[in-house]
């Protein structure tokens, strides 16, 4: 393992630690803070290891998760992020096939961002977006930011669960 391998995998363990916790918070706007930190926390992880496609479409999650949780991302805002995304991320891609997982996670948690106003879609989009980012992390040899991933969609899809059971049983 190199050096920045290293590095990265420490930073991982904060950014996991943010997702998982984001995959569980009660409300829109507690989901997005901890998403906005763990948007930043990746980011420095992208930088360390050179994955520019990664970092290029996390900067455009940054800005999309602060404006998702001021409530205030707005459908053309939704456009042009996707299709910054989409070009930007094709631009820099420089790990191939694999490089296209950032851009379409991006794209895709950017969709749920504007359509889903409850906790259970914003939960769904969320948690396909981290089988996404885990594959990708996987493939890039971060293997705490990997298996974060794997923790905190298994964490997600249990507060889905029990967020289901609670609106089933509660009326």
């Amino acid at each position: 393992m190199t050096t920045r391998v290293i590095i990265a995998n420490l930073i991982a363990v904060l950014q996991v630690t943010c997702l998982t916790l984001s995959t569980c918070a009660p409300t829109r706007r507690k989901v997005y803070r901890l998403q906005l930190i763990e948007c930043m926390l990746s980011l420095l992880i992208m930088v360390v290891l050179g994955a520019w496609s990664g970092f290029t479409t996390l900067i455009i999650a940054v800005y999309r998760n602060w404006r998702t949780m001021e409530d205030k991302f707005s459908a053309p805002e939704m456009v042009v992020t996707a299709v910054l995304t989409v070009i930007i991320g094709l631009m820099v891609n420089t790990d191939g096939f694999i490089g296209l997982l950032p851009i379409i996670a991006t794209v895709e948690l950017t969709a749920f961002n504007h359509y889903a106003k409850g906790i259970r879609m914003t939960k769904i989009g969320i948690l396909i977006n981290i089988m996404m980012w885990g594959i990708y992390a996987f493939c890039l040899g971060n293997i705490v930011s990997g298996c974060g991933e794997a923790v905190s969609f298994t964490a997600g899809l249990i507060s889905l669960i029990r967020l289901e059971r609670s609106a089933v049983y509660s009326g």
